[in-house]
């Protein structure tokens, strides 16, 4: 199949930004961690995120610190850990409101969870530079065939959404799924408003909230070459509101019950801790 490259990924709701929890419920839960998901869904989060890691042993898992220290009972690397080690650590314990037992996810025991709900995207980061390389893009597009999710009768109807801030990284999953669509992330510093979609080979660019308070016709500029945009990481109630008004298609934010509140013109509920 060939799909047009200006073809983006717009919003599952035509009157706002669709809502991507970022990590999951991760202001209230420990992030990546089941809970913090299981959590997202019942708020009604229209997609989920996840960060991709491999282990010594190759298995890809939801983890987004090169290092499990900030998140688990053992500091420990990820590429140097087996799949073994990685599944022993607690990394629910730490959180301040959750404080409870949780383990590492396999992003196979992800996706089998997400299996239920198939209304709901799936954005998936792989996290660079790493050991592995391009190992990770690779693991990750395989499986995305197991379940299949690597095949879509066009990107808007593509429940699989591959992301990094590697340029390389989204061209190589380019060229190893070509019908699932992609979101070049990109910081503050290292935006350039002329690439153009086919450079990129994305479907989609990803600016920080930051990026977008400061340039905010960016996403017009944008979406005038046949690129989407998604935003992270977006939690306080205006930033949401702008990310609204300037027709963002998809905003990552911790908080995907406010979130959702605010840009369905609700009453903002109570702040919760940023996060990139």
């Amino acid at each position: 199949m060939t799909v047009p490259a200006t073809t983006h990924l717009p919003s599952p709701v035509s009157t706002r930004s669709g809502v991507v929890a970022h990590r999951g419920a991760s202001a209230e839960f420990p992030e990546l961690t089941r809970v913090a998901y299981q959590q997202a869904l019942e708020q009604g989060a229209e997609a989920l995120e996840v960060d991709v890691r491999l282990t010594s042993d190759g298995v890809p898992v939801l983890l987004h610190d090169p290092r499990t220290t900030r998140v688990a009972d053992r500091d420990l690397w990820v590429h140097a850990s087996t799949l073994e080690q990685i599944s022993a650590l607690d990394v629910g314990s730490w959180h301040p409101v959750h404080r409870a037992p949780e383990t590492v996810l396999t992003l196979r025991s992800f996706l089998v969870m997400a299996e239920a709900y198939p209304d709901v995207r799936l954005f998936l980061e792989t996290k660079h530079p790493v050991p592995s390389g391009g190992r990770v893009e690779t693991a990750l597009r395989d499986e995305l065939t197991y379940f299949g999710l690597d095949r879509a009768a066009s990107f808007a109807d593509s429940r699989a959404v591959m992301m990094s801030f590697s340029v390389a990284a989204v061209r190589r999953f380019r060229r190893l799924a070509p019908d699932v669509p992609t979101v070049q992330l990109r910081e503050r510093r290292n935006i350039v408003k002329s690439w153009p979609a086919e450079g990129l080979g994305a479907q989609l660019m990803g600016p920080s909230i930051g990026t977008l308070r400061a340039r905010p016709w960016l996403v017009e500029y944008w979406r005038s070459r046949g690129m989407g945009t998604y935003c992270w990481t977006v939690d306080d109630p205006a930033d949401l509101l702008l990310c609204r008004d300037l027709g963002v298609d998809w905003v990552g934010t911790n908080v995907p019950s406010r979130a959702l509140t605010v840009l369905d013109g609700g009453a903002p509920r109570t702040e919760g801790p940023a996060g990139a």
